[in-house]
């Protein structure tokens, strides 16, 4: 439940702005998501752990808006990820902006919005929102194939390059036309003598009943969260176009989730080679008692031009949960996972969490 705050509350972070620059609205809100278990991903050994971010990525943020009138708006969002088991800012130990999550600002009306700043990149909200397992970085899938690479002995990359934010970025959202609505993504490269190094991407959202559509496509050059470079963007390669499409059909209590996602790596300077990455997921969830039911499957393989050691490489993940609704705001989950990539050992997972927003 977000919480509007009286100036008083806000006063340490905007003592420095004129009374007159307040937005009429600023919103503190977050979440907490903290588990424990045994984890081990594919060529990984077994660890016993108290972990953060199990089935969301723990946040927190400040936001608001002010009414120009005429229906024009101006709005604004600062929010950072953070590990709530150890207290540290970001997903991942390294170099992550502090404002990695939101850092934008904007203005709405009849026309949509524009966002300048960093923001969602088009690969996001396609993938969280059809599959069953959501935003889990841990857990999903789907998730795990598209965003998240494996820091061990199997060198497995993920499937998107170019993060699940892009920073320096210009985005457009429509208005919504009878559950049709669309983002339209810009990411400047802010490379001196080298402005091909940019990132651009579009995605759709449709829902029409028990039944809704999704998808991306985009073109990126540029890293991120820390942008600014020319280097690779993903598995040795500058240069990856990949494209989405995604289903959901909902029968009663149960929500049944398709992803089909094919991605080309290679150099737009002209250097020979490439790798393809083709990932597809099947889940669904299942209201039974107080929570929900969660099963979710995802395949990718890799192929490489010339062949290489990635070529014909597979990964299979599987999951199943239980979501334990506690409240409007909390809810407590229990998952079991098992994964397996081509010649490496295959892992299992199991974990209990616990997740709060406010």
């Amino acid at each position: 439940m977000k919480k509007t705050l009286v100036a008083a509350a806000v006063s340490g972070l905007l003592a420095l702005a004129p009374a007159a620059a307040f937005a009429q609205n600023v919103v503190l809100s977050g979440l907490i998501d903290v588990y424990a278990g045994s984890i081990q991903y594919s060529g990984d050994k077994r660890t016993a752990k108290q972990d953060s971010n199990g089935m969301t990525t723990s946040w927190w943020g400040i936001s608001g808006a002010e009414d120009l009138g005429g229906g024009l708006k101006a709005e604004f969002k600062l929010s950072s990820f953070f590990r709530p088991d150890t207290g540290a800012v970001g997903r991942f130990n390294g170099n992550e902006t502090f404002f990695s999550r939101d850092a934008w600002v904007g203005l709405s009306g009849s026309f949509g919005s524009v966002h300048v700043g960093r923001d969602l990149a088009p690969n996001f909200l396609p993938t969280v929102i059809f599959n069953a397992f959501g935003d889990s970085f841990a857990f999903s899938p789907l998730v795990l194939h598209a965003n998240v690479p494996l820091f061990n002995g199997t060198n497995w990359a993920a499937a998107n390059a170019g993060d699940t934010g892009w920073s320096n970025q210009v985005r457009y959202t429509t208005p919504n036309f009878g559950g049709l609505s669309g983002n339209v993504h810009y990411q400047f490269g802010e490379v001196a003598g080298a402005n091909s190094n940019r990132n651009m991407g579009a995605n759709f959202l449709y829902f029409a009943g028990p039944f809704a559509l999704g998808g991306f496509a985009h073109s990126v050059r540029a890293n991120n969260p820390l942008a600014g470079t020319i280097g690779n963007v993903n598995v040795g390669f500058n240069q990856q176009k990949a494209w989405m499409l995604a289903g959901k059909a909902s029968f009663g209590s149960a929500n049944f989730y398709a992803n089909y996602e094919k991605a080309k790596n290679d150099n737009y300077t002209g250097a020979a080679g490439s790798a393809e990455s083709k990932t597809a997921s099947l889940s669904a969830d299942y209201a039974f008692g107080p929570g929900k039911f969660l099963a979710a499957y995802a395949n990718t393989k890799w192929s490489t031009t010339p062949t290489s050691a990635r070529n014909n490489t597979k990964r299979s993940t599987f999951s199943l949960g239980y979501d334990y609704t506690l409240s409007k705001r909390t809810d407590a989950y229990v998952v079991v996972m098992n994964d397996k990539i081509t010649s490496f050992d295959r892992g299992n997972s199991f974990a209990v969490g616990l997740r709060h927003r406010f």
